[in-house]
């Protein structure tokens, strides 16, 4: 009995400081929950009033145009709700104080499970308003595929998670930890895909990419899932004088289920390990 009490009582710190942080970030809460449920109205009702915006044939059609923009929401959010999980702590200071109910390693915990639960429930807003959309157009029974989606949100919000947390540990500014995590996030991997393309075509796939793993989100919406997974593109003909020319170039467009998931999981686990060691050698 008393080792289950000291087993609850260690836990109270975590939840305390998960309340906490929760209620201290509440202002970034209101502000995502808000553009998310304005980009999901926007594309399920709004667009819908322009003759030109033909609504989709089917209802995971409509899912998947309306989950177009969950990348960037999670991206944005991942940065700004998790990029002062541990470098704030040194920059102010509180990495070296010595707290007697509490020590720095609940208090980490505490703070991203915090800010993990907010996010999700961003997340969670956007596909609760896009799913109420998509039983108004089409009825029932809601597309069982847009669960299997939303728990590859959930999962590449984690993934994201752990690797902006990563850089919060050894940055020493939380302004810079955003910045950094943002270019990298939002353009770095999409150079970087786009050159490896370029160079290797259908060879090598881009499995190390962030971005690209993020396609498991709309792609696991489609029946059947996209196959081939590598497609080419052409462009050529005839020009004035008998002149012309061929064109093509190949992309990837989504990864296989089994691989987008183990590598997301590599990328959780990873960025985690990695953050705790650069934490412990920071704070000697």
């Amino acid at each position: 009995m008393r080792n289950e009490n000291d087993f609850f009582i260690g836990l109270t710190p975590i939840f305390h400081t998960i309340i906490f942080e929760m209620k201290k970030q509440r202002k970034k809460l209101y502000f995502f929950t808000m553009v998310s449920i304005l980009v999901a109205v926007l594309l399920s009702y709004i667009l819908q009033l322009f003759p030109d915006y033909l609504l989709a044939d089917t209802q995971a059609e409509f899912f998947s145009s309306g989950l177009s923009f969950i990348s960037f929401i999670t991206l944005f959010a991942a940065c700004l709700f998790f990029s002062g999980i541990i470098c704030s702590e040194f920059n102010k200071r509180t990495g070296f104080i010595v707290f007697p109910k509490i020590n720095k390693y609940k208090l980490i915990l505490g703070k991203y499970l915090g800010n993990l639960f907010l996010v999700i429930f961003i997340v969670t807003v956007y596909y609760i308003v896009l799913g109420l959309f998509g039983f108004f157009y089409y009825g029932g029974p809601i597309n069982i595929r847009i669960f299997y989606s939303y728990v590859f949100a959930v999962l590449y919000v984690i993934a994201l998670s752990s690797f902006v947390t990563l850089f919060s540990s050894f940055m020493k500014n939380v302004n810079i930890t955003i910045i950094i995590t943002l270019i990298i996030l939002l353009m770095g991997f999409n150079i970087a895909d786009q050159i490896v393309t370029l160079i290797y075509a259908d060879t090598f796939e881009p499995l190390y990419s962030l971005a690209y793993l993020g396609n498991l989100i709309t792609s696991v919406l489609e029946n059947p899932f996209p196959d081939p997974r590598y497609v080419e593109y052409s462009f050529g003909g005839i020009g004035p004088g008998g002149m012309g020319g061929h064109f093509s170039f190949g992309t990837w467009i989504t990864p296989s289920i089994f691989m987008g998931t183990t590598l997301l999981l590599v990328y959780i686990i990873g960025c985690f390990l990695l953050a705790a060691l650069l934490f412990k050698r920071r704070q000697l």
